[in-house]
């Protein structure tokens, strides 16, 4: 769910916010009246669940809370305390994390969600995975840097990615979320880190071979820092591969359990280097979900509203949109922006909340306040 790169700077450094209707929004003082939203919490299990009895608290405090919908990790997100790829479900597939060979953590939450009421999706990040580059090694992501060709690993910390547009990947990627549908009993799927960090990926071998097949351009050869007719060419041809990924996975799906929800996660609209563009998959999904970590990218709060919903929205052409925030949006901003939301678009019923570490009473009893 978190950026690398320069994704990081990208809304800050290259472009200067214009405040509009969120400036004068979060300068009223009374928060506006404001329809109900559901809830829903996204859950990293390695920081969550150890064991049944952390199942039998999280989805009790959940409850208690008036949470919807847990969208629970069935796969790690991210290399930070473990591995990214590793699962917390009983696959045949991909390698179980450590500590969850013998505890089924998307099993038991279903189970003992659905027994209160509630309902679960399976989190399931595509193209940042470590576990699987190691296993297949030409699969990893490669970028440029310096003139030269090399595994991408993010920026300031090692993060390993496989190839988006590696049809061996995306086809093991789609085999790990099959299997989820078949054997358990989730209400949903919902994808995450399908897309690229930058204009310069992927440059494997491959990919350079088979985009000069269709183009007649060696994409290394290609200038990514300024705006030109072969960089356009070169995203376009980037983005139709993500989006033809999402749309076999809805195929795949409908295969095993027609109707069967599938959400996506994606980056603001804005940030078209890296080739996410929703509008050529927003048919495909269930919901959009855009994460508005306006902090992340050095932006305000009012950003959220002036920028990131109203271009969501535009990608969605009806499909549902279900916006992500995280704890970085203060309590007074959160309120006066929820309220314009409420406002502004009725159609938007649903506010998921994403927590890196534990989900805490005090995180949730935070989340009714600003609903109140």
């Amino acid at each position: 769910m978190t950026m690398t790169t320069r994704a990081r700077q990208i809304a800050g450094g290259r472009r200067a916010f214009v405040g509009g209707v969120g400036a004068t929004l979060l300068a009223a003082a009374p928060a506006l009246a404001r329809a109900a939203f559901k809830t829903e919490i996204i859950v990293r299990t390695v920081n969550n669940l150890r064991g049944p009895r952390d199942v039998s608290s999280l989805v009790a405090l959940a409850a208690r809370h008036g949470v919807a919908t847990i969208n629970l990790a069935a796969k790690q997100d991210e290399d930070d305390e473990i591995r990214s790829g590793l699962v917390f479900y009983a696959s045949r597939i991909a390698p179980r994390a450590p500590g969850f060979e013998a505890f089924d953590a998307l099993g038991d939450t279903v189970r003992e969600a659905h027994r209160q009421g509630l309902r679960v999706r399976a989190w399931m990040p595509q193209f940042h995975d470590q576990m699987a580059a190691q296993a297949h090694p030409g699969w990893q992501m490669q970028s440029l840097r310096d003139g030269r060709v090399l595994p991408f690993s993010g920026a300031g910390r090692k993060e390993v990615f496989v190839n988006p547009l590696n049809l061996e990947a995306r086809d093991y990627q789609r085999s790990l979320i099959e299997e989820v549908a078949r054997s358990y009993d989730v209400d949903g799927i919902v994808i995450d880190w399908v897309r690229f960090d930058d204009y310069a990926m992927d440059l494997g071998e491959e990919t350079r071979a088979r985009f000069k097949a269709s183009s007649g351009v060696d994409p290394i050869a290609i200038d990514f820092a300024t705006d030109n007719p072969q960089r356009r060419q070169w995203n376009a041809w980037r983005e139709a591969g993500i989006a033809d990924h999402v749309r076999q996975l809805r195929a795949a799906l409908d295969a095993i359990r027609p109707g069967i929800e599938l959400g996506v996660y994606i980056l603001p609209p804005e940030f078209v280097e890296v080739a996410q563009d929703a509008a050529q998959f927003a048919g495909s999904v269930t919901f959009l979900s855009p994460m508005a970590y306006h902090k992340d990218w050095g932006l305000p709060a009012t950003w959220i509203v002036d920028t990131l919903l109203p271009q969501t929205i535009e990608k969605a052409g009806g499909t549902k949109v279900i916006p992500v925030f995280d704890e970085d949006l203060t309590d007074d901003a959160g309120r006066k922006i929820l309220s314009h939301i409420g406002k502004a678009w009725p159609v938007i019923d649903t506010l998921a909340w994403f927590s890196y570490g534990r989900w805490t009473s005090a995180a949730l009893q935070r989340i009714d306040r600003l609903l109140q």
